[in-house]
């Protein structure tokens, strides 16, 4: 079980820089007015939280995983679900779609929750 964790959180760490990979995309080429949530964000969103919630399972029920700090699990994802809430929410107005940042900010909040704490 200790290998299926260990691949299925580097797919996780995978799907958050998809999302960051996403929202650079965003400035090759192009001006700030054509900024928008595009499909690498929003798919690279919903991989990394659902993963994300069936590490927490394996780790949950596992005995061959530490026990996760359900404190940092709960922030990570009430931050997750409100990045991924405004990307579906707001990834058809028209550009420049300032709410891209606001994805982008809520993906790095997350990011450092996961390392600082």
């Amino acid at each position: 079980m200790d290998t299926v964790y260990d691949v299925l959180k580097v797919v996780h760490i995978a799907a958050w820089a998809l999302v960051v990979i996403g929202y650079l995309k965003n400035f090759v080429g192009r001006t700030s007015k054509d900024l928008q949530i595009n499909e690498w964000m929003t798919h690279g969103l919903e991989a990394a939280f659902i993963l994300g919630l069936v590490l927490v399972g394996i780790a949950s029920a596992s005995d061959d995983v530490a026990d996760p700090n359900n404190a940092k699990i709960a922030v990570k994802t009430v931050v997750a679900f409100a990045a991924l809430g405004v990307a579906h929410a707001m990834r058809k107005r028209p550009a420049p779609n300032p709410f891209a940042h606001v994805v982008a900010g809520l993906v790095l909040v997350n990011v450092v929750l996961a390392y600082a704490w």
